[in-house]
């Protein structure tokens, strides 16, 4: 799965034509001009925030600021990126997008695909950042334009933009001496799976938590988005992965029989941010393709309610 573009994806609010902080001004029909600080970003009972904007004012120009920054790593241009959003019509209050009660959508961090404005925010934040857009409805395309006549313009959209961590964080745990060994690269997380031609190869599932992550919990029934290289136990060759930067993320339900039988006896109960060993024997992952070791790094997690 290639990574998407992040084109027209919140009728515009995320290709913003010039994110800055506006005074409030008097627009031409009298109404004030509303500033980005007066919208309240909330909790609710579901997984996404809320947007409210209290007030008569209105929008008469693109506007974004950085909410927080994270504590993570700093973000890099052209680095893979890993977004949950949620937008509403500040006109309607009609929702247009969420990806909280879901998996989140994979970038690339370049202006051609988030847009001139936003990659100008983020490029500046760090991972766990949390971004505040807004784009009034005479913004299409992310330019200001005059209405022609019937055209369907966009409402006042705002969108909550948060940066997740495109890899495993957590706690580093110790390493089993009877499986491989597993090493990552220091900028991209990438692992490198090393077998010890000493090692026995095993006839059943053997999993390992090598990150220990803090988030939610896996169960059975929930999807996954996932990160993953796996080799051929018998001379360590790559038989699959999606750290490729112009490859997303793995999306999969577990526990239900979508994926190969080690991933669901392995993955339920592991955390949101933990990186997991598993080594797959023939019948428990591709009967044609040998005994394989897998490194799964766990970056969302959503479990539908029942």
């Amino acid at each position: 799965m290639r990574r998407r573009a992040l084109v027209l994806i919140a009728v515009a609010a995320l290709t913003l034509a010039g994110c800055t902080s506006a005074t409030s001004v008097a627009t031409d029909d009298g109404l004030r001009s509303a500033n980005i600080d007066d919208i309240v970003i909330g909790t609710s009972d579901a997984l996404a925030p809320t947007i409210t904007l209290d007030t008569d004012a209105q929008f008469t120009k693109p506007e974004g600021k950085v909410v927080w920054d994270g504590d993570g790593a700093p973000l890099q241009d052209n680095q893979p990126l890993l977004l949950d959003l949620y937008g509403v019509s500040l006109t309607t209050g009609a929702e247009v997008i969420n990806t909280f009660d879901g998996l989140p959508h994979s970038y690339i961090l370049a202006p051609e695909v988030v847009g001139d404005e936003l990659y100008n925010l983020l490029i500046n934040a760090n991972v766990g950042a949390r971004i505040l857009v807004v784009a009034p409805s005479n913004v299409a395309g992310g330019s200001t334009v005059a209405p022609s006549p019937g055209a369907q313009l966009a409402p006042n959209v705002a969108v909550v933009v948060d940066v997740l961590s495109d890899r495993a964080v957590g706690a580093t745990q110790q390493q089993r001496a009877d499986l491989p060994r597993v090493t990552r690269d220091v900028d991209t997380g990438e692992p490198t799976i090393t077998i010890a031609p000493s090692l026995k190869e095993p006839v059943s599932v053997q999993s390992e938590t090598l990150i220990q992550g803090e988030g939610p919990q896996v169960k059975k029934g929930s999807y996954v988005l996932v990160n993953y290289k796996a080799v051929h136990w018998s001379d360590g060759s790559e038989f699959a992965s999606s750290w490729a930067t112009d490859t997303a993320p793995f999306n999969t339900q577990i526990g239900t029989g979508q994926v190969i039988p080690a991933w669901d006896e392995s993955l339920v109960d592991q955390t949101v941010g933990s990186q997991v060993l598993i080594v797959a024997p023939p019948e428990f992952g591709y009967p044609d393709e040998g005994t394989l070791v897998f490194v799964v790094d766990i970056l969302d997690v959503w479990t539908p309610e029942s």
